[in-house]
């Protein structure tokens, strides 16, 4: 089963089922609000729409993982929501709004990314359609990879690692514990999920860090490439703050051609599979395009 046209239906699901959850919570309405502010009808929920296509490879239907869907995306919502703050990039934009701090304060802004870690760690615990084996996993490795050895690590390396000093392999490991791990979530979720072993979570796991090189790249190029329209939020900022980016480092023409290399290695890594693996690969494929 491949989702197809149905990501909008994905992305509504993951919606409405966070509307439910708050609908029951004891949250105080303001941080409801900011909540459904920056969550609701916003971002294209790629790391749900990877999770979902991973577990379709192993013909587990995405109605089947909401729970699991929308707790990553918390984990994600509250990187972004913390990352914009003044503290860190300071942005006043995201997604062609204003940043969640600028909408209301930093300190709702802070509280409402606090609220989102618990409630994804919640969701996936209190999910009773999955095997307890698999609910624990899930758990470690949600917290293992936006944690000090994965997102948040790499969010301080970004801090601190500046283009004179950065060497590849200093960048690489930046970006694979910024950006690549919570991908290597969404891709193991699959296997983990259809209680297949290590030799599949491996391969995925594989894909997940190539999947994280291209799409940081991608990155990288919007910033330097697009303009506030087309991506939704400042850009020149890494030059500006002075960050280690594959783009600086290399160029923009053989950060491109670097790109397109890893793609074709992701191909490698998901061969086993056949015609089943192209969504992910189709998905791999696209973020060399893309604009925001």
């Amino acid at each position: 089963m491949t989702l197809g046209k149905n990501y909008n239906h994905l992305r509504s699901d993951i919606d409405q089922l966070l509307i439910k959850r708050l609908e029951i919570s004891k949250f105080p309405a303001t941080l409801i609000d900011a909540i459904k502010y920056i969550f609701i009808n916003k971002g294209k929920k790629v790391r749900a729409i990877l999770l979902a296509e991973s577990c379709a490879l192993f013909d587990v239907e995405y109605t089947k993982i909401l729970n699991v869907a929308l707790a990553l995306e918390c984990v994600h919502s509250y990187s972004l929501i913390h990352d914009d703050l003044p503290a860190m990039d300071d942005d006043d934009y995201r997604r062609g709004e204003l940043t969640l701090h600028k909408k209301y304060d930093e300190a709702t802004a802070i509280l409402a990314g606090d609220a989102l870690i618990s409630l994804a760690f919640e969701l996936i615990s209190g999910d009773e359609a999955l095997s307890a084996g698999s609910r624990l996993q899930l758990i470690n490795n949600l917290a293992v990879y936006s944690g000090g050895n994965g997102m948040v690590g790499g969010q301080i390396l970004d801090l601190g690692l500046k283009p004179a000093e950065a060497s590849i392999e200093s960048i690489r490991e930046m970006q694979q514990m910024k950006t690549g791990d919570l991908f290597c979530f969404a891709f193991t979720a699959g296997p983990i999920i259809a209680g297949y072993g290590s030799d599949d979570q491996d391969k995925l796991f594989e894909f997940g860090k190539l999947f994280g090189l291209v799409f940081q790249i991608s990155d990288d190029l919007i910033d330097v490439e697009s303009t506030l329209a087309e991506a939704g939020k400042y850009v020149n900022k890494d030059q500006n703050m002075d960050k280690a980016t594959y783009v600086d480092h290399y160029g923009i023409k053989k950060a491109k051609k670097l790109m397109l290399s890893y793609i074709e290695e992701s191909k490698v890594v998901l061969e086993k599979y056949g015609s089943k693996a192209q969504p992910l690969i189709g998905l791999c494929e696209s973020l060399s395009s893309r604009k925001s």
